[in-house]
């Protein structure tokens, strides 16, 4: 099978190369009826543009031009009669060519016949895939117009990084046992979908759902019930304005409450997003304003999160004693209330699992955050900062 995928990359890079590299030269040495020919089937307003993308991107728009419809077309015949010479011309033009090939042949391998199943969600949300390729054009735009700054930024980061890092002591093992961590939890994320894309979770859901209707009596319905209504946003906003409260007449910072409010309110916002594309939801702000009125239908990552983020934040000063207990309790709650919508027959198992991965990312970043400000925060760090930051105008000036 790898060998056919091989082959098939192969093949159809040599076609395109030899495609473009036809149209390369007759640009090149038929200069004029080459004009003519792309005036009458592309158009004059068409063929300005992609000369005017051309002069100021250079060879780069032979690499890139693969991936832009009507640009494909013409970037051969454009080359040759902008004079190009022949080696630029193809390492940009091969190089597109193949990596052209290669992403739709994996592409179509990895989706198969899943992908009669994919083309109606992605013509479905076509403008919002639109907006979010506009963004990332934009900021990547930035970053290469102004690259000479951001790379001054990055190295002095970098420095600085590199500098609190050797200062942390035994805390560097909790740092690498976090990043270990959070860097499987995405590897199984991505597991998780591709088992999503390819519906290799059915038996896992129907196994799961059988289970809990041979245990599922009326007071853990009831139960479950009360376990849900922690997710609703009033009983969140008490259980914050209460921390909000506490930590400021205990520390007089607000520091500790900004985990809070960021894992509540990035979670409830990716969870929106979730619903909106994979159950097409219009959603409402105020839903399940009442607790126990009514369960909540999202896949609570705003509250998981929440209260992942609260036990950290609680136990974080504790000692080992109590901050071992307040562990216990939270990781229970989280379980509880992601089993919750599974026993109230709102998600399926896999869905929850899927929630419960995508909360723990969330909570991880919450997390370092939260460790990084308080970090830099400390009297001495602070002036550490001002001392590398004066050798670094020194470095760069």
């Amino acid at each position: 099978m790898i060998r056919r995928r091989i082959l098939a990359i192969i093949s159809s890079a040599i076609g395109s190369i030899t495609g473009i590299t036809i149209a390369y030269f007759l640009g090149r040495f038929f200069e004029a009826n080459v004009l003519v020919y792309l005036r009458k089937h592309a158009g004059s307003q068409r063929l300005e543009k992609v000369l005017s993308w051309y002069h100021q991107h250079g060879g780069k728009l032979l690499t890139a031009g693969y991936f832009i419809p009507g640009v494909r077309h013409l970037s051969g015949y454009i080359a040759g009669l902008s004079r190009l010479n022949y080696r630029d011309f193809a390492l940009y033009s091969y190089l597109g060519a193949i990596s052209w090939a290669s992403v739709f042949i994996l592409l179509g391998r990895t989706l198969g016949s899943q992908w009669n199943t994919i083309l109606p969600i992605i013509h479905r949300y076509s403008i919002l895939l639109g907006v979010i390729a506009a963004v990332l054009f934009i900021i990547f735009y930035r970053l290469y117009k102004n690259h000479e700054r951001w790379g001054a930024w990055l190295s002095g980061e970098f420095l600085r990084l590199t500098s609190n890092y050797r200062s942390l002591g035994k805390l560097r093992l909790l740092i690498i046992i976090g990043s270990v961590t959070f860097v499987g939890l995405f590897v199984f994320l991505m597991s998780l979908i591709q088992d999503f894309v390819t519906n290799d979770v059915a038996e896992f859901d129907h196994m799961v759902a059988s289970g809990l209707e041979l245990a599922s009596p009326l007071w853990m319905i009831y139960s479950m019930q009360q376990i849900n209504a922690l997710s609703t946003h009033i009983v969140i906003l008490s259980v914050f304005l209460v921390a909000l409260f506490g930590y400021w007449y205990k520390t007089k910072q607000w520091i500790h409450v900004l985990p809070l409010s960021l894992a509540w309110g990035g979670g409830t916002l990716v969870d929106y997003f979730f619903r909106f594309i994979f159950r097409g939801e219009n959603v409402s702000i105020f839903e399940n304003i009442i607790p126990f009125q009514a369960p909540n239908t999202g896949f609570l990552l705003g509250s998981l999160s929440f209260y992942a983020v609260l036990s950290y934040v609680l136990a974080r000063k504790e000692s080992w004693y109590s901050r071992l207990w307040i562990l216990i309790a939270g990781v229970l709650l989280v379980f509880f209330l992601g089993l919750s919508p599974v026993y109230l027959r709102i998600h399926t198992p896999s869905a929850m699992v899927t929630a419960l991965t995508v909360s723990g990312l969330w909570t991880y970043i919450c997390v370092f955050l939260y460790e990084f400000l308080l970090y830099r925060n400390m009297p001495g760090n602070k002036t550490r900062k001002i001392k590398l930051n004066l050798l670094l105008l020194k470095r760069f000036d």
